[in-house]
């Protein structure tokens, strides 16, 4: 005798629901790695900035090629790729020239965790007015703010004769940028309109660098001899993340 045993109806809707479900997850799952998987990608730039002629694509090429490169005022961004201890980064050479300077810098600040700032060391007290300015954009940029994207100031070409040191840069971008600051207060509104509410510093005390809101170091460097110093950069760079 045989006998014939009949399938619930509702069996096969069941599995068909629970493997539908977990296709879903597996597949949301996917989606999130892999835009994870981008992002870490993307935001792994580190900037290159300066005024022209400071020496950022020296120091750039010794970083990525240990080697000097042929420098000349250039319209475009360089682009390589550094590899630390602890990650690969992608360094990027912003054109200095004001006229270039603004369509590369907004395209890339977004993603970038870090910023080289690049002083000539020799000029920098002749320059002061110009370094500032551009100083001072970097560290109001609502983005770099917002972020908290660390910075370093590179004194570059350190073997120069009438180079200064550091501690001297420092105090001179610390007082310019304190006047600079307070002529762009009384700038209640900026070109679109809207008022201005980025703040440098503290209100009511001289500029430091120590009251930022992101984290700004010094460092001296040489990118323009045959004695090339280096090792900060390189320093600062294994504490990207």
């Amino acid at each position: 005798m045989s006998l014939n045993v009949a399938k619930a109806p509702g069996n096969d809707y069941f599995l068909t629901r629970e493997l539908l479900v977990a296709l879903l997850v597996l597949l949301f799952t996917v989606v999130l790695f892999v835009l994870w998987k981008k992002s870490r990608k993307t935001n792994r730039d580190v900037l290159l900035v300066g005024l022209c002629d400071s020496g950022k694509t020296a120091l750039f090429s010794h970083l990525l090629y240990n080697k000097p490169v042929q420098s000349f005022t250039s319209q475009v961004e360089n682009i390589g790729e550094f590899k630390s201890k602890k990650n690969l980064l992608r360094l990027v050479d912003i054109p200095g020239h004001e006229r270039v300077f603004t369509k590369y810098w907004d395209a890339y600040k977004i993603s970038c965790k870090g910023v080289m700032f690049v002083v000539d060391s020799e000029t920098v007290q002749t320059d002061i007015c110009d370094v500032a300015e551009l100083l001072y954009r970097i560290l109001t940029d609502v983005t770099i703010q917002t972020n908290k994207t660390k910075i370093i100031i590179l004194c570059n070409k350190q073997d120069k004769v009438l180079a200064k040191g550091s501690e001297v840069i420092k105090t001179l971008l610390e007082k310019e940028l304190d006047t600079l600051r307070l002529t762009k207060s009384n700038q209640l509104e900026s070109i679109d309109g809207k008022k201005n509410k980025t703040l440098l510093g503290k209100k009511k005390k001289h500029f430091e660098f120590t009251h930022c809101q992101m984290a700004v170091e010094f460092a001296e460097v040489i990118s323009s001899s045959q004695d090339i110093v280096l090792e900060p950069i390189k320093d600062w760079l294994e504490g990207i993340q």
